[in-house]
């Protein structure tokens, strides 16, 4: 998706989206979502144990660009890495509080790169794993030392796509990352059936920045399952709850 279709989409976004908070919502379980969970900017002490690092990442990214020597597409993926990581710190905090709020069983994340937003799900509470899918060799090592060596976080794995296919992980609380591959999601909107809980979430980051994460976020609205999506832009939310009515919410959300 170019770079003047995206702005254009986002222009359209901004003529069609609520200002107010729970302004138009009926459904009492989404208006309290809006106005008490993602309205309600509030601070938790694991924001400042992690926000040192994310400037860590980006010097020690940056760093690895100047030694030189590296090919043009790996020196493009740590830029790109590095734009994400500066800009997702209140993307970040947003899914903390969307994790907080639906107290998930079984959490996954979907996405290649570093993957900062692992550590956001993991920090929530030690005591539950967060499986990993499709995080690519150019960063998982990268991650791995960082998170359980600075970080003190181990209570997330690595998790081959196809070995989820093979049981019912009936996952209730889901990541997708904008660089998600594009086979594993064109997978995961044929099979998530079997691999979605009766009731959850799910949380795409970025859902209008790239064709297939934009095709992934249509296809996965319109999902039988999905009960109400909530399309922030920079943010796109999917709730799964027996008994509601389907609805489709536009709103206005500041990161």
């Amino acid at each position: 998706m170019g770079r003047i279709h995206y702005k254009l989409k986002k222009r359209f976004y901004r003529l069609k989206a609520f200002r107010r908070k729970g302004f138009g919502v009926h459904s009492p379980f989404t208006f309290h979502l809006i106005v008490n969970v993602i309205e309600a900017k509030l601070s938790y002490y694991a924001f400042g144990q992690l926000f040192p690092y994310r400037k860590i990442i980006v010097n020690a990214l940056k760093s690895k660009i100047e030694v030189g020597n590296i090919d043009k597409d790996l020196v493009k993926k740590y830029k790109e890495e590095i734009q994400i990581i500066k800009s997702s710190e209140a993307h970040d905090r947003l899914l903390f509080r969307l994790m907080n709020f639906a107290r998930p069983k079984k959490s996954a994340y979907f996405g290649d790169g570093v993957g900062l937003s692992i550590a956001y799900m993991a920090k929530l509470d030690s005591r539950n794993e967060v499986s990993c899918l499709g995080q690519g060799d150019v960063f998982r090592d990268y991650s791995d030392d960082i998170f359980q060596n600075y970080m003190g976080i181990k209570n997330y794995k690595s998790v081959d796509y196809s070995s989820i296919l093979e049981g019912k992980p009936e996952f209730d609380f889901l990541v997708f990352s904008e660089n998600t591959s594009e086979e594993i999601l064109s997978d995961f909107v044929f099979n998530s059936e079997r691999i979605l809980a009766k009731n959850g979430m799910i949380v795409i980051q970025h859902p209008h920045r790239n064709d297939s994460i934009h095709r992934f976020w249509n296809q996965m609205k319109k999902a039988e399952r999905i009960s109400v999506s909530l399309d922030l832009f920079h943010m796109g939310i999917l709730i799964l709850r027996e008994g509601m009515q389907k609805q489709d919410y536009v709103r206005k959300y500041r990161f």
